[in-house]
């Protein structure tokens, strides 16, 4: 029998720093091997709360923690300097605030000397560590080189090398392409089942997790426990109470829920997996048909001719039309940034051309660029330049009305006064999309613009985005994006583009989804599914 009541346990947890309560009066406990989804609306504080439980707030912050928390029935303050870093691994939203070394073998290998790994233990550990994410190839690759979606696995490799009693991953998907997102909760799964170890998952898409996890702990917008309990009550009775808060739901639980609305669905209960919602539809397929039809626009506003760039983009030709959104969609590593910042004029071409406007963009002034484009980046707080959410929104912008007016639209109003770095990820991503929203240029180009957000504030921006007089042209590893707002997408492989059209003909291509490390949306999945039950009934 385990000599502590419960591994993890809080009570009237709460934390506060810069006269801001994060997140007040928190109660709950986790058990030993448990899985736990940790759910909340952006800015409700769960990254804060992860911080918290393996001891790096309140001390880097310089916050305010309290009530109780102890881990095996200790207080964490009597734990000595580092030792719970060792028992809790966390893999942090932005994985480069966690590096420190400069490349993927050093990073893993810093983690083990601290700790004081024997040294002919290393090098095994290291490679079983590479292995597990996929990066044995890097072993030598300088960190900074990485893609965003590698320098998520780094971090997860990191932490795996140490073998902690609990991991904390903190939207560990949220830069990983389709393909790679399914195969991080395969590997977790498996590790699992080899040497069970506490799980605590921060997640927005929620899909591939629901079946590993035992419980789900959500969190309010007003930083209060909203729900405690499985994943089945979570998303079945309670449904309401989280849409009300734009925490996501599953696919499936969302499919059934339109079905149910439509008088299709005939369970007694919301399905939380695609074979039960199968079972429960009645007239199957009609339901499904995607009802928007992308307008196609003929002008041409910004066009590529053979470019090669930085040894990698090779003979790249594409067009963005007037008013049309475009996605970009690819695996980790393929040149999506890359390619993302040489139509911006951040990155020189060494072969080919780019027109603007049906102007070379070499020939354009920067300053007369950037009034007719803007490009947010992947990281938000590259392109921060004041001390105050308000003040990084008025910059240039001379009307206080139209500042309060954005502010509203991106759930920022409240924190107008904040420094932006002390926002959270979700906060910080939906004011770098602001700061470029106002401006109203031509085109604007965006690296994940969904990334780190809760439902509300997603579809929120991606309706802004919509309604944006100029064109969209946006990076995502989100397929459900892709087929809902898409007029065109682009697919990039080893720094090539292999597709060029209208997502539902991307779909039918399923050489491109499987070469690219796509996946289809669920809309498709179920499709196809559903009619593959038809089939099977008829014959």
């Amino acid at each position: 029998m385990s000599p502590f009541r419960h591994q993890i346990e809080a009570e009237g947890l709460g934390f506060s720093y810069e006269d801001r309560e994060i997140f007040t009066d928190l109660t709950f406990s986790v058990e030993k091997n448990q899985a736990l989804l940790l759910l909340g609306p952006s800015g409700s504080g769960k990254s804060t709360l992860a911080f918290c439980l393996n001891k790096l707030y309140p001390e880097a912050v310089d916050g305010v923690l309290k009530g109780s928390l102890m881990f095996e029935g200790k207080k964490l303050d009597d734990f000595k300097p580092g030792e719970l870093n060792q028992k809790i691994g966390i893999v942090f939203q932005d994985p480069e605030s966690q590096f420190c070394m400069l490349t993927v073998e050093e990073e893993v290998a810093f983690g083990l000397e601290n700790f004081h790994v024997p040294r002919q233990e290393m090098e095994a550990k290291i490679d079983h560590a590479l292995a597990l994410v996929g990066l044995q190839d890097e072993k030598k690759t300088v960190i900074h080189t990485l893609s965003g979606g590698q320098k998520q696995k780094l971090a997860l490799a990191c932490v795996l090398a140490l073998q902690p009693e609990v991991i904390i991953l903190d939207e560990p998907t949220a830069n990983l392409d389709p393909l790679s997102s399914t195969e991080l909760v395969e590997t977790i799964t498996m590790l699992r089942n080899e040497h069970p170890f506490t799980l605590i998952v921060i997640e927005h898409k929620l899909d591939d997790w629901v079946e590993m996890m035992d419980r789900c702990l959500v969190i309010d917008s007003s930083g209060m426990v909203l729900f405690d309990g499985t994943p089945a009550e979570c998303f079945g009775e309670f449904t309401p109470y989280l849409q009300k808060e734009g925490i996501w739901l599953p696919k499936v639980v969302e499919a059934a829920m339109a079905a149910k609305k439509a008088g299709i669905f005939k369970g007694e209960r919301l399905p939380l997996y695609q074979h039960e919602l199968v079972a429960g539809l009645e007239n199957r397929v009609d339901f499904l048909k995607k009802a928007r039809v992308a307008t196609v626009k003929d002008e041409p506003l910004l066009e590529v001719h053979g470019l090669f760039a930085r040894d990698y983009l090779k003979n790249i030709n594409l067009r963005i039309r007037k008013g049309e959104l475009t996605a970009l969609v690819g695996a980790n590593g393929s040149g999506k940034t890359t390619l993302s910042k040489c139509l911006a004029g951040l990155i020189p071409l060494t072969q080919g051309e780019i027109h603007f406007c049906d102007v070379p963009l070499s020939k354009w002034r920067e300053k007369e660029l950037y009034k007719m484009l803007g490009y947010v980046f992947q990281n938000p707080e590259h392109q921060f330049i004041t001390d105050s959410v308000y003040e990084e929104i008025a910059f240039g912008l001379e009307d206080p009305a139209a500042v309060k007016s954005i502010l509203e639209k991106m759930g920022l109003l409240k924190h107008a006064g904040a420094h932006p770095f002390t926002l959270s990820q979700g906060q910080k991503r939906r004011l770098s999309v602001a700061t470029m929203l106002i401006h109203e240029q031509e085109l604007l180009i965006l690296d994940e613009p969904t990334f780190g957000q809760d439902a509300n504030t997603a579809h929120e921006i991606m309706e802004i985005l919509e309604e944006k007089v100029g064109a969209v042209f946006m990076i995502t590893h989100d397929m459900e994006l892709v087929d809902q707002y898409a007029d065109t997408v682009h697919v990039l492989d080893g720094g090539e583009l292999v597709f060029s059209g209208a997502p539902e003909s991307l779909w039918e291509n399923q050489e491109v989804i499987d070469r690219a490390r796509l996946k289809l949306p669920f809309r498709k999945q179920l499709e196809n599914e559903l009619v593959r039950s038809e089939m099977h009934v008829t014959t």
